[in-house]
């Protein structure tokens, strides 16, 4: 027997608002800072719909999490020590820039330093990654509040297995209702981006059972990236290191709840420890 503890969240989906009050308190303490732009560690999404990084769930695409070998065993369903050595130069699975977004901010300096004339001047967006203009095609809640339509909805990998007249049933309701659903690190009993990774740069407190990643062990493989079911792992492309929601640690350390539960609005999130006997989990 080994008895540890589970830090263990709950979020009621009936009282959330959709307000992004808890996604904006963890960029500003936590992702607010160079390579990290896109990192949403806490982000708020509309259901039906595609989610951020697009389609998530389609665990067919990004093939993350576990699988069942028929004996009991579980295996990783994207890599194992063979495969994972197969692609550890070139990981097959991952989401490419397309499925989050290119971050991106405006040359503010061209309405400041415009001269005086006849034309209202404008502040294009430009890329945070190339320092190029772009044109804006996508970004962490691009479909927020866009449920009943095709273009998000329709696509929605939980619709995958159902027939089309169940589709069109669904569709009429979510022209009408939906539902919001906040997305953090689950910080998993059993984390499959701690069994990928190759460099053993991510471990589990036992204390409390967070997640983290040791950056000074971190090689950035990005296998943790295909193995979270979540998608939840992120590679900073300015550090050249992986990371991901650390549940505010330094906070509950402190006696504090982690900020995207402090901050929450409708206070729908609710935090405890579970005590747990690891030996019974494979």
């Amino acid at each position: 027997m080994n008895i540890r503890s589970q830090i263990a969240m709950l979020f009621h989906l009936d009282k959330c608002i959709g307000c992004h009050t808890c996604s904006i308190a963890c960029k500003n303490i936590w992702t607010d800072r160079k390579g990290a732009e896109y990192m949403w560690w806490n982000n708020v999404e509309t259901k039906p719909g595609t989610g951020y990084p697009s389609k998530w769930e389609d665990q067919e695409i990004y093939k993350g999490g576990w699988k069942s070998n028929g004996n009991g065993e579980i295996s990783l369903k994207g890599s194992g020590k063979y495969k994972g050595l197969l692609n550890i130069f070139h990981n097959p699975h991952l989401p490419l820039l397309e499925d989050y977004y290119e971050p991106w901010t405006y040359k503010y300096l061209d309405l400041i330093e415009s001269p005086q004339g006849d034309d209202q001047p404008t502040a294009r967006p430009v890329s945070l990654v190339t320092g190029k203009p772009i044109d804006i095609k996508g970004g962490p809640n691009w479909d927020d509040d866009l449920s009943g339509t095709p273009e998000y909805a329709r696509r929605d990998p939980n619709f995958h297995n159902l027939t089309p007249s169940e589709k069109e049933a669904i569709f009429q309701l979510e022209k009408m209702a939906m539902f919001y659903l906040p997305r953090i690190c689950n910080h998993c009993l059993n984390p499959a981006c701690v069994a990928s990774c190759p460099s053993g740069a991510i471990y589990k407190r036992g204390e409390d059972g967070v997640v983290l990643i040791n950056q000074q062990v971190c090689r950035a493989w990005r296998m943790c990236v295909t193995a979270c079911p979540y998608k939840k792992s992120y590679y900073n492309w300015n550090t050249g290191k992986s990371e991901k929601c650390i549940l505010c640690y330094p906070r509950l350390e402190a006696g504090f709840a982690p900020a995207c539960m402090h901050s929450c609005v409708g206070r729908i999130r609710y935090l405890g420890v579970l005590l747990y006997d690891a030996d019974k989990i494979k």
